[in-house]
């Protein structure tokens, strides 16, 4: 069952929020995929790091899929922080 992407933005948004107001989603990013694997792609800020990660589809539509958002957020929030900071 595929999910919508308007629907995963807004899963996104009420999770980001939580995990560290600072974290931006590139909403220009977030599209649907089925190959290799089903769900969603989507771009993500903090500060002038960015990157473009994987939601599997499972982890968006599981019964605790806020938990699991959180915990992918969070490790996202850690990869992004370990960007070098540029001036």
């Amino acid at each position: 069952m595929a999910i919508r992407e308007d629907d995963a933005i807004e899963k996104f948004r009420q999770i980001i929020s939580r995990v560290d107001p600072r974290l931006v989603l590139d909403r220009g990013d977030v599209r649907y995929v089925t190959e290799p694997y089903a769900g969603v792609e989507y771009g993500l800020r903090l500060g002038k790091a960015g990157a473009l990660l994987f939601m599997p589809e499972a982890d968006l539509t599981a019964p605790d899929w806020q938990d699991r958002l959180r915990t992918r957020f969070e490790a996202a929030k850690c990869y992004l922080e370990g960007f070098p900071h540029r001036d």
